[in-house]
């Protein structure tokens, strides 16, 4: 089976947005998880069952790209060069971005929300999503914070405050957390029971599920 393509837009946003669900999916992967059975440290069982992904970093050139708190992240590719994807995940940035939003960006949202199987976003990636017109009539969530304005300024999207909701191919969450747990939702399933105790083992993490309650 071909690696799932899963691609991560870059902008200002938190970084625990987009960081969270890439390392939750990555402490299953097979690019982590392969070369530890080859060294020994974990059995052939664990690294088949992980989830085979590949991550792409899309950007509207190939400078490096500055996030809240000043941390910078390198793109691998560009919108113009971007790869097909079977996920799309975006960030939650603060104002001075969701109102100003670059065409370039809109154009590739929009073109990319229609080619991905799964979009997903994060916090106030729920406010970019709305303003670039992907949720209207559809359920969505955003940050708490800011639920009432998004009901006044997107009043075509059924806005809930939900840890995430899920409409088609659309998964929105609340907060990074939430992003977080969504994810962990998300991958339920794509990779085998044994890597999946690994991943949560070695984050020592404990997921949550739709309702916030902790899973056992």
């Amino acid at each position: 089976m071909a690696p799932i393509q899963f691609g991560i837009v870059l902008y200002d946003f938190q970084a625990l947005d987009v960081v969270g669900p890439i390392d939750i999916l990555y402490a299953g992967s097979k690019d982590l998880l392969d070369p530890m059975a080859a060294a020994g440290w974990v059995t052939n069982d664990v690294a088949s069952a992980a989830i085979d992904i590949k991550f792409h970093y899309i950007a509207p050139t190939m400078d490096a790209m500055q996030i809240m708190s000043g941390l910078s992240l390198n793109p691998s590719t560009t919108f113009d060069k971007c790869p097909k994807l079977d996920c799309l995940l975006i960030g939650g940035p603060g104002p001075e971005f969701w109102n100003d939003i670059p065409e370039s960006y809109a154009k590739f949202l929009t073109e990319k929300a229609q080619e991905v199987d799964y979009f997903f976003a994060t916090c106030t990636g729920g406010v970019v999503a709305a303003k670039v017109g992907l949720l209207k009539n559809k359920r969505a969530t955003t940050n708490s914070t800011v639920l009432s304005y998004v009901a006044t300024e997107f009043p075509e999207t059924k806005w809930e405050k939900s840890h995430w909701v899920v409409d088609g191919k659309f998964w929105t969450a609340g907060s990074s957390f939430s992003g977080i747990d969504m994810i962990e939702h998300w991958v339920k399933g794509r990779r085998g029971e044994a890597a999946e105790a690994l991943a949560r083992e070695s984050l020592d993490w404990t997921p949550r599920d739709i309702n916030g309650k902790y899973i056992q």
